[in-house]
């Protein structure tokens, strides 16, 4: 997560007032890339900017406009089921802009088979101009939010869990879990961390109900191996089976 420093701004311009002007621009952006979708070149077509490919499944980039917070490019992720399948929006990043960072971003991406997972960062300019305005607000930590996101392009099925708090960890098994890690309170310094899971079934990505698995000393390395989540907690190892059915 980025907090970066931006550039002078009226003094007109109070903090509320910033954090609902960025807020709502988040939002048509993803709306208007979903109702491109259709119109969208098939898999097999030529895209220049292609990010992964496998042998079934292609996930490529397009410029599709201009954040209207930072001003910089605007570019949404499609993926699709080579050769000719149907390309799907998975996510958007944005550019920095001369005094705004881009206000969303989409990172960790990976393949596995015909299912297509990422992480999905809405906020960020809005998180900037909290720290701007007060940087001891505890709501600055919380003012850009995580979704991790899964979709199933052969059955054409997508799951999207939002990560509670301000994560400082994430962790995803393809074999149907998902875990992140979030200070219990984030707006204060040195907060424990609370280590949450989720279950899902890889085939219909239907999920169970979000799991506490820790709380306190955690480390912020998560790894899954398989179903087992290992982190740490005081210094010593820790694992746990997290249930794909929740």
């Amino acid at each position: 997560m980025r907090h970066l420093v931006v550039g002078p701004a009226t003094a007109l311009i109070g903090l509320a007032a910033a954090l609902t002007c960025v807020a709502a621009l988040a939002i048509p952006s993803m709306a208007s890339a979903r109702a491109r979708t259709s119109r969208s070149p098939a898999c097999g077509s030529r895209h220049a900017g292609i990010l992964k490919t496998t042998q079934r499944v292609k996930v490529w980039k397009k410029r599709t406009g201009t954040d209207p917070y930072s001003g910089g490019s605007l570019d949404t992720l499609y993926a699709c089921l080579r050769p000719h399948g149907r390309s799907v929006v998975i996510g958007q990043t944005a550019g920095d802009g001369p005094e705004y960072v881009g206000n969303v971003a989409t990172s960790q991406l990976a393949i596995t088979k015909t299912t297509v997972s990422d992480l999905l960062t809405t906020g960020l300019a809005s998180q900037q101009a909290c720290f701007k305005y007060d940087p001891t607000s505890p709501q600055c930590a919380t003012a850009a939010t995580e979704t991790a996101q899964v979709f199933n392009l052969s059955r054409h099925r997508t799951l999207r869990q939002p990560l509670a708090g301000a994560p400082v960890a994430y962790a995803f098994s393809s074999d149907g879990a998902i875990a992140w890690e979030s200070p219990v309170d984030p707006g204060t310094s040195g907060s424990p961390l609370e280590l949450q899971a989720v279950g899902f079934d890889p085939s219909s990505l239907e999920k169970g109900a979000v799991q506490t698995l820790d709380t306190g000393d955690l480390g912020t390395a998560l790894e899954f191996t398989g179903l087992v989540l290992h982190w740490t907690k005081a210094g010593q190892p820790v694992s746990q089976l997290v249930s794909s059915t929740g």
